[in-house]
């Protein structure tokens, strides 16, 4: 296989340019062929706003137990925080050594190669991933990271522009913010499919679930250019607790974050071919709409430090998806794993995870929801 990476910007008159790699040559014919992909929820591979909030031995340990699962044309996750080796959040202060002049908010773009200062704040729900971490996404199998989520902007602008560069260097496609929509050919055997992976969040940087209208239209923007087309989310109500999805309106605290029942059977109307949802740090049910299907959190997948793991936030799965060339489901699976604390995802041979999955996929969509097996395979209805 040959990837070829590509993003659009859909304010630039659908103008494609190539990240890396040369254009498709001569012999190359379009005709769609089957995609794989696998899919993650939240991962941090660890923060200096937290004391011991950085892994030892540089996190090479973090995905040992489950990169053998992370393999497919796209690999992709939900990068929750930033890249960051200097400078401090404005949700958290400085920390207590921190001086005057050292106020802004921008992380060095020449960073020094010694162990990052962390910054000892408790309760910072701020997330500052050293730099240097960054390279065990490639190395665990990755190739796109979700940046339309709530952490996204822990350092400004400036940082999440920082964090998209650093990830360009790794040789990863960043997507999620405004503007930036993957659309990559996948090339088996000589033919090539087109894929799009368009994110959307209810945060100002990204694309917003809140506007139903507006999801419809950047959806059907995308679709007449692509051959295959998903799209994520990253929304609900948080915490232990919301394992049930909502049937309307979600928040957390008086933030709103959205009615994704109804949110994604409007971009699946629109176009897409399926829906892959993270944000409320527990696993959600799965169902099956016009036979698209649509899996509502994929929960916490590698949050090293700052993330509560008890009971259902620490049981976890991935998604490995496969679509025919023209976006028919073909076949899903979502193996049980847990996540350990301060370790990573293993394996989890109880299979509380998926146990947890067939109970809400039942109680929440009796009609629509998918048939989970003991082994994660995934059904329609």
């Amino acid at each position: 296989m040959i990837r070829r990476w590509w993003t659009i910007s859909l304010s630039l008159a659908a103008t494609i340019s190539p990240l890396a790699a040369q254009e498709p040559g001569a012999g190359v014919v379009h005709s769609p062929s089957p995609i794989r992909f696998a899919f993650t929820g939240d991962i941090n591979l660890g923060t200096r706003t937290l004391g011991d909030g950085i892994p030892p031995d540089s996190g090479r340990e973090l995905f040992a137990a489950v990169d053998s699962l992370l393999q497919g044309d796209l690999v992709v996750g939900n990068f929750e925080g930033v890249l960051s080796d200097a400078g401090y959040s404005a949700k958290c202060g400085p920390p207590p050594d921190t001086t005057a002049t050292d106020s802004t908010s921008r992380p060095s773009r020449n960073p020094p190669r010694r162990r990052p200062r962390r910054m000892a704040h408790a309760n910072c729900y701020a997330f500052a991933t050293p730099t240097w971490l960054a390279a065990r996404l490639p190395e665990a199998g990755f190739t796109h990271l979700n940046l339309a989520n709530n952490h996204a902007n822990d350092f400004g602008p400036d940082g999440r522009t920082h964090t998209e560069e650093t990830l360009r260097a790794l040789g990863l496609v960043p997507y999620g913010p405004i503007g930036s929509v993957v659309i990559q050919p996948v090339m088996h055997g000589g033919q090539m499919t087109l894929v799009g992976i368009v994110g959307f969040t209810t945060y100002p940087h990204a694309y917003n679930l809140l506007d139903l209208v507006g999801s419809a239209g950047i959806v059907d923007s995308v679709r007449k250019l692509v051959d295959v087309l998903v799209v994520t989310f990253h929304g609900g109500k948080e915490g232990a607790t919301a394992v049930r999805t909502g049937t309307g309106p979600e928040f957390l605290a008086k933030e709103p974050r959205g009615d994704l029942r109804r949110w994604a059977r409007t971009v699946i109307d629109a176009g897409a071919d399926a829906v892959i949802g993270h944000g409320p740090h527990v696993l959600r049910g799965v169902e099956f709409y016009r036979g698209k299907p649509i899996f509502y959190s994929l929960g916490n997948f590698m949050t090293y430090r700052g993330f509560n793991l008890e009971g259902p936030l620490g049981q976890t799965t991935l998604l490995q998806l496969e679509l025919d060339g023209d976006g028919t489901f073909r076949s899903a699976r979502m193996p049980a794993l847990v996540q350990i604390p301060q370790v990573g995802p293993t394996p989890d041979q109880s299979g509380t995870a998926i146990q947890l999955l067939q109970r809400v996929t039942a109680l929440d969509f009796p009609e629509t929801g998918a048939r989970i097996a003991d082994d994660g395979t995934i059904t329609a209805p």
